[in-house]
């Protein structure tokens, strides 16, 4: 994906920027820049381990909630946290009236921009088409496909884990695939 692409995920209500793409900086990191906007607030997906990458996110503006391996802090402008792999993490904005802007750095990139493009393209149908769009096992496709970089984690998490790869199987069985397109929509919002 080229410096300069955006991403805009609808049910999250969050823009990413590729600020420095995998391509870039020859695979060892890819950084973003994600405003999610005042009404984002605690629709940040699952809690979840990157188990071979580091996040780096710095809190550019506003201000940011993250519960890291239980422990939940709050982080201003001016803030960075260090996310190391296995970490348990979420993070979601703190205000209900101002939007965040984080800067958000993944070592190395691996498939990164796939997965946020992907995640993306997935809300994106979810949202457009909320009866007819992806489904849980579509959903555990994906994960399942990324799972060498996002493993849904927190509470039960073995449980998810077996359960969203019986999903996985049934999903492919039922021939959903990993991958859906993402379209530039004229109502991607965000700056």
């Amino acid at each position: 994906m080229p410096t300069g692409t955006k991403l805009y995920n609808p049910l999250t209500q969050k823009t990413f920027h590729v600020l420095h793409s995998a391509q870039d900086t020859g695979g060892e990191y890819v950084r973003f820049k994600c405003v999610a906007n005042a009404e984002s607030k605690k629709k940040s997906g699952f809690v979840h381990i990157h188990p071979s990458q580091t996040e780096i996110i710095t809190v550019e503006s506003g201000s940011m909630i993250a519960v890291v391996n239980g422990k939940k802090v709050r982080y201003d402008a001016g803030e960075m946290l260090v996310i190391k792999p296995g970490d348990a993490h979420q993070w979601w904005n703190a205000s209900a009236t101002q939007e965040l802007t984080l800067i958000t750095e993944v070592r190395p990139a691996l498939k990164t921009e796939q997965l946020y493009r992907t995640t993306c393209a997935f809300a994106q149908a979810k949202h457009n088409d909320s009866a007819n769009g992806p489904n849980l096992l579509h959903l555990a496709v994906m994960l399942d496909h990324y799972s060498d970089m996002y493993v849904v984690a927190g509470k039960w998490t073995l449980l998810k884990k077996a359960a969203f790869k019986i999903m996985a199987a049934i999903g492919r069985l039922k021939g959903y695939t990993a991958e859906l397109p993402y379209k530039q929509l004229a109502t991607d919002t965000g700056r």
